[in-house]
């Protein structure tokens, strides 16, 4: 850890203190902010072999769950709409990271606040009147947010610094005294750096009643290289730090003793060696047009890394589909069925979907064979994958101390923080977690 790191980690450390003592007078959180940090596993809080002294300082001080089962796929953008919502992603509409089109144009990202169909926390909280802030948060551009930052593939644009001003609301740059630099779009350590110290200066500047904030690095690291890389520690320090200054800029506004925290991930992460590519499975059986899907397709594997859904154009062709892909399933995938994926509320047009064996990846691609090796970290799976669990952290105001839950789910986060907010809720899929609560 960095020196820098360390002086802000024992900052937050002094500030979480605050935060532990207000909570014993119990006031009702006026405040909520929740920090989603991409693929956080519950071990970087609950195992002393992890430096994350903010993210401990927070489980001492209040409640946690040693697993949180996320959704179905377990991937960034229906995991986040699931944290707002409370639902499935059949019922909110977010289905997977990238909206999959029959006609083979090119997608897009369900990062437009329009894509939801269930009402989100920070609707509800302008309902009853609260302030609302965001920071890329997934599916919040265009949003009705007071401050708004909202997440876009900026990186992947020619001009990303004028697409960032253009989504983001106006003036606030300016109002906090933050200039966003090019060089920030192309490195993911800055860009997280960039997200929290706009967080802490709007924490600073604007006290809003709601805030969210979306961290990503750790994501990005476990992708490059797998679960235990080189680079993941470093990552997890920074991102504790971020955390911890966060914590210490809510004590500098004022507001520590009526805030509430929550931090929470969206899914874990597993390794993987193999990738197997189906559509050119597909394309091998005479089903699909491959790489792109052409006129005359008739299946297709929409890919979320660990899983795919399947698409076909006519309903006889799933049967075919399904067969051409037992015959290479082997030890690399199983079918998930269509029966299930109406439990999971997942997938919604799919007729089935295939979920990759421990050790191996789902792939798209055609050109490269049906098997390629890799040497990655990858997401993506069932639910039920242990690997796939990630993390909850809740204290401060209204929620109590000492409080470990053996599992939660990724829907039962909205109503809780719903309930913390004191603003009424529609009705939900998750639970309201009243053993945390004061």
């Amino acid at each position: 850890m960095t020196r820098r790191a360390v002086l802000v980690a024992a900052l937050a450390l002094t500030a979480l203190a605050g935060l532990a003592h207000a909570t014993g007078a119990a006031p009702p959180a006026r405040h909520l902010v929740l920090i989603s940090i991409d693929a956080l596993r519950p071990e970087f809080y609950l195992d002393d072999a992890y430096a994350a002294p903010a993210l401990r300082a927070l489980v001492r001080a209040g409640s946690h769950a040693r697993a949180v089962t996320p959704v179905f796929p377990s991937v960034t953008y229906p995991g986040h709409a699931s944290l707002v919502t409370g639902v499935s992603p059949a019922r909110h509409g977010v289905l997977f990271n990238m909206i999959w089109s029959p006609t083979g144009a090119p997608s897009r990202w369900y990062e437009e606040a329009k894509d939801l169909r269930a009402p989100p926390l920070w609707e509800i909280a302008r309902a009853a009147g609260l302030t609302t802030a965001a920071i890329s948060w997934p599916s919040t551009l265009g949003a009705p947010i007071d401050w708004l930052v909202p997440e876009r593939d900026y990186y992947r644009r020619p001009e990303p610094v004028d697409l960032l001003r253009a989504a983001t609301t106006p003036g606030l740059f300016e109002r906090l005294g933050i200039t966003p630099q090019p060089a920030t779009f192309k490195d993911i350590v800055q860009w997280d750096a960039f997200l929290a110290s706009t967080t802490t200066a709007i924490i600073r500047g604007m006290r809003p009643n709601l805030l969210l904030l979306h961290l990503v690095q750790l994501d990005y690291f476990q992708h490059r290289g797998g679960r235990d890389g080189p680079e993941l520690r470093p990552a997890l320090a920074r991102v504790d730090a971020h955390v911890g200054a966060i914590v210490a800029a809510l004590r500098e506004a004022g507001i520590a003793d009526r805030t509430a925290v929550i931090v929470t991930g969206d899914h874990g992460f597993q390794d993987a060696r193999r990738t197997v590519q189906l559509n050119a499975i597909l394309a091998r059986a005479g089903l699909g047009g491959c790489p792109w899907i052409r006129a005359d397709w008739r299946a297709t594997a929409h890919v979320t890394g660990g899983s795919a859904a399947i698409f076909v154009k006519d309903a006889a062709d799933a049967a075919p589909a399904e067969e051409a892909l037992r015959r290479e399933a082997r030890d690399r995938f199983t079918i998930v069925s269509r029966r299930q994926l109406d439990e999971l509320g997942a997938m919604t047009g799919a007729v089935f979907a295939i979920e990759a064996a421990p050790g191996y990846a789902i792939a798209g691609s055609c050109g490269e064979g049906l098997e390629t090796s890799s040497r990655a970290g990858v997401h993506g799976f069932l639910p039920s994958r242990a690997t796939m669990s990630t993390g909850f952290i809740a204290a401060g105001a209204g929620v109590r101390a000492g409080v470990a839950l053996e599992r939660i789910r990724l829907i039962d986060v909205a109503p809780t923080a719903a309930r913390l907010l004191g603003v009424t809720a529609p009705a939900m899929e998750g639970r309201t977690l009243a053993e945390i609560l004061e």
